[in-house]
């Protein structure tokens, strides 16, 4: 069996963090019920976040991941269309990832402060139940009833000389990463948790949890995709 997922990046580490997801949350699920190879086939696309390059808060994140996701997966049904091979099946899937800033004035200090947190969201077909049942995965419908999800990231605390390029030079943070640390492209690496943390959680890993919990209904079907009886 295959489980097709279209991808709203083409960053190498956000596309490693859905495929773990996957394949842990639905992947292994649908292996053991099914007794059968389960692959995660992943297509990335470089989708437009329709919002600023670097996101604050909550609204403008969410907004970002979910236009991403949304334009994923356009780009995947016109590469079915367009296209005559195995990929043309419809998708599973479509995921978009987000990071962005919460500006947080400090009670104490009353000094500013900057949280780093990402936005995920799913889309996905009602009818993909893990386990699956009946005819759930029926894909006859290419433009099959999606159901959205949504999951955001444990926040982290920002370095003050970061804070300080991000809000007073209006830089990106992974450009601040970048002047900080000494280090080129960090938002393809380890990113900036990676290296706060020494290694311990890695860009990746931060999205991941966040990425398995975003699939919760398609584990749990029967308690929120409705329309399944």
């Amino acid at each position: 069996m295959i489980i097709r997922v279209a991808v709203g990046s083409t960053n190498p580490c956000k596309i490693e963090a859905v495929r773990e997801a996957f394949h842990d949350m639905i992947g292994n699920q649908q292996q053991n019920d099914m007794q059968n190879d389960v692959k995660v086939l992943i297509s990335s696309f470089d989708a437009a976040s329709g919002v600023s390059d670097q996101p604050f808060g909550d609204t403008e994140t969410r907004e970002g991941a979910r236009n991403r996701a949304q334009n994923a997966l356009s780009a995947a049904q016109n590469q079915n269309a367009t296209t005559a091979d195995v990929i043309s099946e419809p998708f599973d899937f479509a995921v978009g990832l987000e990071g962005g800033l919460e500006k947080v004035i400090n009670p104490q200090t009353n000094e500013n402060e900057l949280y780093c947190m990402a936005w995920m969201t799913v889309a996905g077909r009602r009818n993909f139940a893990c386990p699956p049942k009946n005819h759930y995965h029926d894909k006859s419908n290419a433009n099959f009833d999606l159901f959205w999800s949504y999951s955001k990231t444990a926040s982290f605390l920002l370095p003050p000389k970061i804070c300080e390029l991000v809000i007073e030079q209006n830089m990106e943070l992974g450009h601040a990463d970048d002047q900080v640390f000494d280090r080129v492209n960090s938002k393809h690496g380890g990113g900036t948790v990676g290296i706060l943390t020494k290694g311990e959680i890695d860009r990746k890993d931060f999205y991941v949890h966040a990425l398995k919990l975003c699939l919760i209904p398609w584990v749990r079907p029967e308690l929120y995709l409705t329309n399944i009886k």
